[in-house]
């Protein structure tokens, strides 16, 4: 067999080993993209990638591979940090070193010089990975912020309550939808690509990009605007209606013909896949064989163990462990509430309400079960199409002794506020990925304490009659640390 048949029996063999181990955390983001129209243009990527690489074949090398062991150690690193979110239930993590693992595979098996010459198409994969939506609430501040402003100089008074924006003629919430998210993803995909395409030069490429971005963000918040504007002028006969979802296609549309209309401005004569790589070969040094077996053993021996070790474990094992403290079983009582917290799934969920109005939610999960997970996009700790929140803050001290309190408004302007911490063990957490590490340790060292979730709520009081009262009833059950202690 040929050098060179080797370099490529070596990397179809530990992809196809791969791929069959991380198959469902890869059907996964399939699912993501199929159910969020924020990430359909997902499925153009891979189908991107394949042209950009055929684009360069005639500037690829086809001789010279050499095995790098620092990129195969590389690729063991992302192939234990995906063992570990998949393990916690963290899909971005697990996504994102599957698109790390494939880099450094190439890499590794083919050599830096290969890996150079399809550095851009290689780090375009990582527009197949689901992300963003953790900004959501950022977007959709800055949103609020400029449509404001805007409508503050078209001499529109407005009143601005966190996600609410309160005018003479109605109420406004800048909802998840209106963020812009899936505008702006798009929009940096395209821009990426279009960027790598016109200019050679790494400065301007970024500052394409980055022009992109503000001009995504600044035009979703004129959207906004020119929806309450024109609902203003037609007494709200346009602007909320079906012509909602084309006022929005249009803008994105206005905004990507800007983008290309000012970039072709600035656009190099000559483009960059014009320049064919120039391998340096004299700086690669050869993998001899006994290196080029051990660094193979390692990989095929790590992929194999990964994929013998049960992620699932009983649940019989963690029942005990997750049990609510003795201090909080109450007598449950059924009551509906336009609370809106979640937290199914789990080994147990009560929810009771106490004499003094507080509604409490309970809910004890294992470190990781075979279904549901406790830090998860489905469980909430209220409503988010009913309530917003307008004020946070943290009780305790030191990160692992802490609560939060989070003061809520709904379109009505009733007020609720809701106060909150996870447990895993000893420890009280308020930031989901200390949670989740805190429950990566707990998995690996199989001490099995399991996880929950104590959250209290109370509606139509004061932001101060409901920290008292809240804090209160947390005192009671004896969830707060005594330095919290009023």
């Amino acid at each position: 067999m040929s050098t060179t048949y080797r370099h490529l029996a070596a990397f179809t063999l530990t992809l196809a080993v791969f791929f069959s181990i991380v198959w469902p955390s890869i059907a996964e983001m399939e699912l993501l993209w199929r159910r969020s129209e924020t990430f359909m243009h997902c499925y153009l990527i891979l189908p991107i990638f394949i042209w950009l690489v055929w684009r360069r074949k005639s500037h690829l090398p086809t001789k010279a591979y050499y095995f790098s062991p620092i990129a195969a150690l590389a690729a063991l690193a992302s192939l234990l940090l995906w063992l570990s979110a998949y393990l916690v239930d963290v899909s971005f993590i697990a996504h994102l070193s599957i698109i790390v693992f494939c880099q450094c595979v190439v890499w590794a098996c083919f050599g830096k010089t290969l890996f150079k010459a399809l550095r851009f198409p290689l780090l375009y994969l990582y527009f197949l990975v689901p992300f963003g939506e953790a900004i959501n609430p950022i977007l959709q501040d800055i949103t609020a912020y400029l449509t404001v402003a805007m409508l503050n100089s078209a001499g529109i008074p407005v009143f601005r309550e966190g996600l609410y924006l309160h005018t003479a003629f109605g109420l406004f919430e800048v909802a998840v939808a209106c963020s812009g998210l899936n505008f702006l993803i798009s929009a940096l995909a395209l821009a990426c690509l279009y960027a790598y395409l016109t200019y050679n030069k790494l400065v301007k490429q970024l500052s394409f990009v980055l022009l992109t971005v503000l001009l995504s963000i600044f035009a979703n918040s004129i959207r906004a605007f020119l929806l309450i504007y024109i609902a203003k002028i037609t007494d709200f006969n346009y602007g909320f209606g079906d012509d909602h979802y084309y006022y929005g296609w249009l803008v994105f549309f206005i905004v990507t013909f800007l983008m290309f209309w000012l970039g072709g401005y600035f656009a190099d004569k000559t483009p960059s896949v014009d320049h064919p790589y120039t391998p340096d070969i004299a700086a690669e040094k050869p993998f001899n064989r006994v290196q080029t077996a051990f660094t193979l053993v390692i990989l095929t021996v790590t992929l194999f163990s990964s994929a013998l070790i049960r992620f699932n474990l009983p649940l019989t094992e963690v029942i005990a462990a997750a049990q609510p403290s003795p201090q909080i079983l109450l007598p449950r009582q059924q009551q509906p509430s336009d609370w809106g917290i979640t937290f199914n799934d789990g080994l147990q969920r009560d929810m009771l309400v106490l004499d003094n109005g507080v509604e409490v939610l309970h809910a004890s999960y294992a470190s990781r079960q075979d279904q549901g997970e406790m830090i998860s996009w489905h469980n909430r700790l209220f409503d988010r199409d009913g309530w917003t929140i307008v004020r946070r803050t943290s009780i305790g001290t030191g990160w692992q002794n802490q609560a939060e309190l989070l003061f809520l408004r709904d379109n009505r302007g009733r007020s609720r506020a809701v106060l909150y911490t996870y447990r895993i063990g000893e420890l009280n957490l308020i930031r989901p990925e200390l949670v989740k590490i805190a429950q990566l340790v707990d998995l690996l060292s199989m001490q099995q304490q399991g996880a929950s979730v104590l959250a209290f709520s109370i509606a139509d009081v004061s932001d101060d009659a409901a920290t008292d009262i809240l804090q209160q009833s947390y005192l009671l059950l004896g969830c707060l640390p005594e330095s919290c202690k009023p």
